[in-house]
């Protein structure tokens, strides 16, 4: 009981504004419904929803809450598409500071804490958390499953109202099977790893082709494609994931920071150490110098990193195939670790993709409308259009321009609701 007090309080700070009427004024809107920025334009947001676009003395509202938007810039919120939730205790720190970072939708992959215990928790929405979607995880050691069954552990889901099945691992080759015939069935998403098992003792990949057939909607990590070797065939597996529009979260920044990319003195470098205040960042040195110690030390580390890095080069190189070849993509953080914040490690992954020359209003669209696609909610948000969510974030500059503008984020909107992005991190 102590620990739901804890926090419950934890979370109820924060709220700037209550869902009131709220007119942003003057603003350049980058809706994400193309590259062009829409200048100096209002927008009125009723009941969590724009209802409004245009110029300011088309929307006054006397009763309406006034933002000045002048100089700066409004696009949709983030989706960060690939969380993890820590331990209870923890929890209330990651969804604030999600929503400092400009996240207002969130893909829950993993958990320590129960996913159910959270939605109850939430469920009045009077704390400070993005949108959350929740799933149901398959692991290997649901040893058997008929279709029957598997049906049995959808509708569970379903009426446990959990938005999708996250695949971490399976069994074997049937059990997969008859979890995407179910799922298809039952019109359940399943997205997550590549599905592999152990057959001999030995691990056994599933055929590319066949994966993505099944209907599994998004691959996290772009797995099964770093074990096709022959050159044509990872090109075949990559038109044919452009062909039947499965989406791909890579999750780049796992690798760098697991390999230890940046050791010793780039990991300064990063964006969200440059950018994060010093309460955030003081001891991310020291950890980090902790787990390097226990890697076994740098010459390990390095060694390690070595061999580690034809792998990492592979990964890169599928993630520039599946951009070149317009695949649909996913922005995911999946982070952590020290160098890893909490919410704040998505814009690191964004900057990873940014850094491989993938153009900007590709990555914010893999971190707005296409996550919206991705739940087939686009009629509802991921863009700024009238009628839809008012999940939106103001940025002091143009991520268009330079992705690590991403970092300007200084006001966060959800259903209606105002975040600061200073207040929140103030009062962690």
């Amino acid at each position: 009981m102590k620990q739901f007090f804890l926090l419950t309080s934890i979370l109820l700070v924060c709220v700037a504004l209550q869902a009131q009427d709220i007119i942003i004024k003057d603003i350049n809107i980058l809706s994400m419904t193309s590259k062009k920025i829409l200048k100096k334009k209002s927008v009125l947001i009723q009941n969590g929803k724009i209802t409004k676009i245009g110029p300011y003395r088309k929307i006054k509202n006397k009763s309406a809450q006034l933002i000045n938007g002048k100089g700066k810039f409004l696009m949709p919120g983030l989706a960060d598409m690939h969380v993890h939730l820590p331990e209870k205790n923890d929890v209330g720190r990651l969804l604030q500071m999600s929503v400092a970072a400009g996240i207002t939708h969130v893909r829950i992959m993993d958990n320590k804490y129960s996913q159910i215990a959270l939605k109850n928790d939430l469920k009045d929405r009077k704390q400070t958390a993005p949108h959350l979607h929740f799933s149901h995880l398959i692991k290997r050691s649901l040893k058997e499953a008929t279709v029957a069954q598997m049906d049995d552990i959808i509708n569970e889901a379903k009426e446990q109202d959990l938005d999708f099945i996250k695949l971490y691992s399976v069994a074997s080759e049937k059990v997969y099977d008859n979890l995407m015939t179910s799922a298809k069935k039952n019109d359940m998403i399943v997205c997550g790893h590549y599905p592999r098992y152990i057959e001999n003792k030995k691990w056994k990949f599933i055929g590319i082709e066949k994966v993505l057939k099944s209907g599994l909607r998004s691959i996290e990590h772009v797995g099964g494609y770093q074990s096709v070797q022959d050159e044509k065939q990872l090109l075949a597996a990559i038109k044919l994931t452009k062909q039947l529009e499965v989406y791909n979260c890579p999750t780049l920044d796992w690798a760098v920071m697991k390999y230890n990319i940046l050791y010793p003195d780039a990991v300064n470098n990063r964006l969200t150490y440059r950018t994060l205040p010093k309460k955030i960042t003081a001891n991310w040195e020291q950890e980090y110098a902790a787990v390097i110690r226990e890697a076994g030390g740098e010459e390990k580390v390095l060694a390690t990193r070595l061999k580690r890095m034809p792998s990492f080069e592979k990964k890169k190189k599928i993630l520039k195939l599946l951009y070149e070849n317009d695949c649909l993509l996913l922005v995911g953080s999946d982070g952590d670790g020290p160098y890893q914040a909490n919410g704040f490690n998505l814009w690191e992954e964004m900057k990873n993709w940014s850094d491989l020359g993938i153009d900007n209003y590709t990555i914010l669209k893999s971190a707005t409308i296409n996550a919206a696609k991705f739940f087939k909610h686009e009629k509802k948000w991921g863009t700024i259009e009238e009628g839809k969510a008012a999940d939106l974030i103001i940025l002091d500059k143009n991520p268009l321009v330079n992705i690590e503008n991403i970092s300007s984020v200084l006001t966060t909107i959800i259903e209606g609701k105002v975040y600061s992005k200073l207040d929140i991190l103030q009062k962690l």
